[in-house]
């Protein structure tokens, strides 16, 4: 009785080690989510290629040089035709005088602005207020050592302070302004007369847009000889050598129309059509994108040359010339999944005549409640590490939609398995 009371015990704990490993098994795989997931989700795609490209314009070298030059125009900025675009000095101390009278001129418009709003009726107390603030203001701006809006400052400092004195009636405080500014005005017109004999103006001799940097591509391809440009030639004008740049204090862009001569690897594949337009982005010196419309373009299957036109843009561009750009030739929009989430699925069909052929049908597996659900899909664009897609029926109601729990990888998934 003894032996079969002992292999009885032995039996019950054999048998409650194993219902203890099986419930101890069972909550771990319950709680193990073997279903990696990611969430679809709406993406743009620019569709294009990457290609060299040189900027052409209808240019006007100013011919003249000097050692110590000054411009009156920035870069990008209209000229008008007889307008003066640059000074060349003899003197290099020129420049601080120039320097002065740009000064002189700042302080006079100041005091001319201060004088015209200084008279005008004002609360006292709001303004006593004011003129505090602006003080604090300052002296922050000096501990921080920010000079940027110093004399913006000063001005509106200056301008409160009057008004001040002038509420509180000091009426020679609009005297003293007036004399200021006519001090100010004979020093300007001295500085003026003393520059005069040291510098020569520079004059537009027509009008268009100004460019303070000659790259002596000017003259070496111009508008008129794009009609003759080939894929060969093109080749050989982006991979030269940079020419010599003439002596010179800049350039006019004497026409509002320029254009981008782009060379690409391989044919056309982008069924790039005359008289379309395209968006050109540039990847380096200025970042943005620019309509253009293609004017001509040429492949022989292993090299495709494409040229632009535009009319906008002009003075964003007018220092470009040798760039890396990208043709967008379509922009698509669709839904976003990473690669391993969609899945082909290949069924044998048989023809009327007896043949038979396989039909791939691209999808993927969402998560719907605690299932798995098949969503058939339009490849439309392939990425490196994605794909981007889109409903086969847009009217369906359970199409795929981006913020979708996608199934990235799982064994053995058929549409309506349990999942969760």
């Amino acid at each position: 009785m003894k032996e079969s009371t002992l292999a009885t015990k032995v039996m019950i704990g054999v048998l409650c080690v194993g219902v203890l490993l099986y419930l101890a098994l069972y909550f771990i795989l319950g709680f193990r989510n073997e279903v990696a997931t990611t969430i679809a989700y709406h993406y743009t795609v620019d569709v294009g290629t990457e290609a060299s490209a040189i900027l052409i314009r209808e240019e006007r070298v100013l011919s003249d040089s000097g050692t110590y030059v000054d411009y009156v125009l920035s870069d990008g900025e209209k000229a008008a035709a007889n307008s003066a675009v640059a000074l060349i000095y003899s003197d290099p101390s020129a420049l601080d005088t120039r320097q002065e009278i740009r000064t002189a001129e700042a302080e006079i418009r100041q005091l001319e602005y201060a004088l015209s709003v200084g008279t005008q009726p004002v609360d006292s107390a709001k303004l006593d207020q004011q003129v505090v603030g602006s003080i604090v203001a300052l002296r922050a701006l000096a501990a921080g050592g920010d000079l940027s809006t110093l004399d913006d400052s000063v001005l509106n400092l200056r301008t409160m302070v009057f008004q001040r004195d002038y509420a509180y009636g000091d009426t020679d405080a609009a005297e003293q302004i007036q004399a200021l500014i006519q001090e100010k005005q004979e020093l300007l017109s001295t500085l003026q007369k003393s520059l005069s004999q040291v510098s020569k103006t520079v004059y537009a001799p027509v009008s268009g847009v100004f460019a303070g940097e000659v790259d002596g591509y000017e003259a070496l391809i111009t508008p008129d000889m794009l009609s003759a440009l080939t894929l060969s030639g093109l080749d050989d004008l982006l991979n030269q050598d940079s020419p010599d740049a003439p002596d010179s204090v800049g350039k006019l862009i004497t026409d509002s129309t320029w254009y981008l001569a782009a060379l690409f690897d391989g044919g056309n594949t982008l069924s790039l059509t005359q008289g379309k337009t395209y968006t050109i982005s540039f990847s380096h010196d200025y970042y943005g994108d620019i309509e253009m419309k293609l004017e001509r373009v040429e492949t022989d299957g292993e090299q495709t040359m494409a040229i632009f036109s535009s009319r906008s843009k002009l003075a964003d561009v007018a220092l470009l010339r040798i760039q890396a750009v990208n043709i967008v030739a379509e922009e698509l929009t669709g839904i976003r999944v990473p690669r391993k989430a969609l899945r082909v699925e290949t069924e044998t069909v048989t023809q009327e005549n007896g043949t038979t052929s396989e039909v791939n049908t691209y999808g993927v597996y969402t998560i719907v409640g605690t299932q798995a659900e098949w969503q058939e899909v339009n490849v439309l664009h392939t990425g490196d590490t994605y794909y981007l897609v889109e409903p086969v029926n847009e009217a369906d109601s359970g199409r795929l939609r981006a913020g979708d729990t996608v199934i990235l990888s799982s064994a053995g998934l058929y549409d309506g398995k349990v999942v969760r």
